[in-house]
C-alpha cells in the first residue's frame, strides 16, 4: 500500500496542531517515559557517545529536534540564554536531532551552531520509544533521575527556568 504522508510531514502536521493548543505544564504519570528508556545513548556529531545517564546527579535537559522543523529553530534560540546562565550550575543540555542523517545535521550546524551536545537520533529510534510525538519536544530530568517535564511545542523561557528549579536548580 502507497504511503500518503511521509513520517516526517506527520510529524510537521502534529507539531503545528499541538502549537495552536495550550501546552500542558509537566508531565503526569501515564506520559512520562519509563526510567529504563533514559538510559540510552546516542553517538553525536563530534563522536562521543552521550546519554542522560552520563550525568547522573545533575539536571538534564533534552531537546528533540530536527533541521528542517523551523519552530525548534525558536526553541533553539529560547534555550542558548538559559543555557549560558546555567552553564556550571548542575544543568546539562543536550540537543537530540530526530530523523536525520549525520551530514544532514553537520551542514546546518555550520551556519547554526549549538552551544551544547547534538546527539543523532537518525532511525527516530530513541525519541519513538521515549513517545516524542511531534518536533520540538522538551524533557527535563532532576537531578534523581525523574522525568519531570515533557512537553511537545515550544516552551518559553520562564516556563523552562520555573521548571528547572522544580528540578533541584
Amino acid at each position: 500500500m502507497k504511503r500518503l504522508f511521509s513520517r516526517r510531514a506527520l510529524m510537521t502536521a502534529t507539531t503545528l496542531s499541538l502549537l495552536l493548543l495550550s501546552c500542558r505544564d509537566g508531565v503526569t504519570a501515564s506520559d512520562r517515559p519509563a526510567p529504563a528508556d533514559l538510559g540510552f545513548r546516542l553517538k553525536t556529531v563530534d563522536g562521543r557517545t552521550i546519554g542522560p545517564k552520563d550525568y547522573a546527579g545533575q539536571v538534564v535537559v533534552v531537546d528533540f529536534w530536527a533541521t528542517w522543523c523551523i519552530p525548534c529553530h525558536l526553541q533553539a534560540r529560547i534555550l542558548e540564554p538559559i543555557h549560558r546562565d546555567y552553564k556550571g550550575k548542575g544543568v546539562q543540555f543536550l540537543a537530540a536531532n530526530v530523523g536525520e542523517d549525520e551530514p544532514t545535521v553537520r551542514s546546518f550546524l555550520k551556519s547554526k551552531p549549538m552551544p551544547y551536545p547534538v546527539l543523532l537520533d537518525p532511525e527516530d529510534r530513541v525519541s519513538s520509544k521515549l513517545g516524542v510525538v511531534g518536533l520540538p519536544t522538551l524533557m527535563v530530568i532532576d537531578k534523581k533521575g525523574q522525568v519531570t517535564f515533557f512537553q511537545t511545542g515550544v516552551a518559553d523561557g520562564a516556563t523552562i527556568r520555573k521548571v528547572l528549579k522544580q528540578a533541584g536548580v
